[in-house]
């Protein structure tokens, strides 16, 4: 104190203090300025990288729904059903999405042009689908297109959204070193007013009280700021563990550990709907929680209510059904939901007060993730359901011809380099259409599922069978003998004939199936060139009075074997 006398004697008057007093306001005041102006700073660059999340959602649905016509037009020249109808409809809803992604990207020059391009594309689209027909061209130009101009422009959103991402962190820090440098120069300025004030005969005992109490609050400040830093970077790493994922199961590993790392000291998990929709599943966790799998979903309050429910001791006392033991004291469940859909629940239990505060101050970002999850996990499924509807039979359960014409070319070509025999066969049910006419068309789908059994009980695991339309189908024997391959054929002929002729499946002991086979690369090298064969093969076996295989010519000239049996 003497020192700081010596240096400023002048300040002693009532004056000196009040000029003091003044500058220390008028220095508290910009430096408060400057603060606010850094947290609106990170405010905005927080919207701007909402705002690139919710453009590239967008897209990614925009996506969705050209994959969607693509695939219910191919499905309409396939089945002639009313999927045509459903590709306009997405068609359309496209159109609408692409207005919507126009407005979200106007702040955008690069983007805006994109666009419009896409906006012209999907024009396109429409009008090639309103006078699409059965006999029409699958629009894949058009869909093209659209896919290239989608993924022009989510790359350039994602490119967006790193660097969005990385300024948005360098506000975050930025804010919180100007808080901490506020803090500091409160601290000094405070510590100087402290002196003035005890140079003027202040009370000590009051005097301290106040900086103890102001530097309490500060500490509180810095400590809440550097809780709301951590919590983002936490929820920014969950948010990016759950976009890298490629199947459901990592999103459900990852969301788990996501949420263990923001609520730690919690313990809880991620349970799922079934298909029934009456069967809960418990797909991931962290700690050692009281649920289990349950049903039916009426049993948790939160599915019940369709939305968060928290249940603590003396303001809510029904608890949830889905207990193995007793149920715990503190705990939260919170519906999982994507686009209006309730796919399961996340469930989070405290075991102390305090770990149930710490979830309620976190609770935006928990609701945040929640979101993220449940659109990854239906955008996943979603994949997956349409993956398989594209290749597979409906009917049957069997590959359909669009994939017997991939895998052959694919197989022909290993058996190629492999120098293997490569065998085809083509099979068909005889006098089918008479016994549609006889027993109806549900007996007909029955019996063809029957037979498809008969094919997966008949055939090696690296083998393949296929539909190729109607009541005529295709199986595809890879690395096999010409031996093997006979015997392959008898065997499911003589399991077709000896189909069970009582209960349900009686009426299908009345069928027989003929077929026809063409080798590789005796009969040719590729795969129209084998089918051919095959078919020709089968149209003998036909003619020589069914329920047998044939052949092919070329294979049969080479003299391996008797060309009809």
């Amino acid at each position: 104190m003497r020192t700081f006398k010596h240096r400023f004697p002048g300040l002693k008057s009532t004056g000196a203090m009040l000029l003091v007093v003044t500058c220390a306001i008028a220095l508290f005041t910009i430096a408060a300025d400057f603060v606010i102006y850094t947290i609106q700073s990170l405010i905005s660059e927080t919207n701007w990288v909402q705002h690139t999340q919710q453009v590239l959602g967008s897209l990614q649905r925009a996506s969705l729904l050209v994959e969607r016509v693509e695939y219910r037009t191919q499905l309409y020249l396939l089945t002639g059903d009313d999927q045509l109808n459903r590709a306009r409809m997405s068609a359309n809803s496209l159109r609408s999405l692409t207005a919507q992604i126009g407005t979200l990207v106007a702040d955008n020059p690069a983007q805006t042009s994109n666009d419009q391009n896409l906006a012209v594309q999907v024009e396109q689209l429409n009008q090639a689908l309103g006078s699409f027909n059965a006999q029409s061209h699958a629009p894949e130009k058009e869909v093209e297109a659209c896919q290239k101009t989608i993924s022009l422009m989510s790359n350039i959103e994602q490119t967006l959204l790193t660097q969005r991402t990385l300024k948005s962190q360098y506000k975050s820090f930025a804010t919180i070193a100007t808080e901490i440098a506020f803090v500091g120069l409160l601290l000094v300025t405070l510590t100087v007013l402290f002196g003035f004030l005890l140079h003027n005969a202040v009370p000590r005992g009051k005097t301290g009280k106040q900086l103890i109490l102001a530097n309490e609050n500060l500490a509180q400040t810095v400590k809440a700021l550097e809780n709301c830093a951590q919590e983002a970077a936490l929820l920014t790493a969950a948010i990016d563990e759950v976009q890298l994922c490629t199947d459901v199961r990592q999103v459900y590993d990852a969301a788990a550990n996501g949420f263990w790392r923001l609520l730690p000291g919690t313990s809880g998990c991620l349970s799922m709907i079934g298909n029934s929709r009456q069967i809960v599943e418990v797909v991931s966790s962290w700690g050692i929680t009281a649920m289990q799998d349950f049903s039916p979903p009426e049993c948790c309050c939160g599915l019940r209510a369709g939305q968060p429910r928290w249940r603590e001791p003396g303001k809510s006392e029904i608890h949830c059904e889905h207990f193995a033991d007793d149920a715990p004291e503190r705990y939260l469940c919170r519906p999982i939901i994507a686009h209006g859909n309730t796919l399961g629940v996340l469930y989070v239990q405290c075991e102390s007060d305090v770990l149930m505060q710490l979830v309620k101050q976190r609770i935006e970002s928990v609701h945040h993730l929640v979101q993220i999850t449940g659109m990854a996990i239906a955008t996943l499924s979603l994949r997956t359901k349409l993956e398989h509807q594209s290749i597979r039979d409906s009917l049957t359960g069997l590959f359909n011809r669009h994939f017997l014409e991939i895998t052959l070319e694919r197989e022909l070509s290993h058996a190629a380099r492999s120098k293997q025999i490569l065998a085809v066969f083509m099979l068909d049910v005889d006098h089918f259409k008479q016994f549609n006419d006889t027993y109806g068309h549900s007996a007909g789908d029955a019996a063809l599922r029957e037979i498809a059994n008969v094919f997966h009980a008949n055939i090696r695991r690296q083998d393949m069978a296929y539909r190729y339309g109607g009541e005529e189908f295709a199986i595809l024997l890879t690395d096999v003998t010409v031996k093997a391959a006979r015997e392959r054929a008898e065997q499911i002929l003589q399991a077709v004939a000896i189909l069970p002729s009582t209960g349900q499946t009686q009426k299908c002991s009345n069928l027989t199936i003929s077929i026809g086979i063409a080798f590789y690369p005796n009969d040719g090298e590729t795969a129209e060139q084998l089918l051919r064969r095959a078919d020709e093969a089968l149209y003998r076996s036909k003619r020589q009075g069914r329920n047998r295989y044939s052949i092919s010519q070329v294979e049969a000239m080479a003299g391996q074997f008797e060309p009809i049996l």
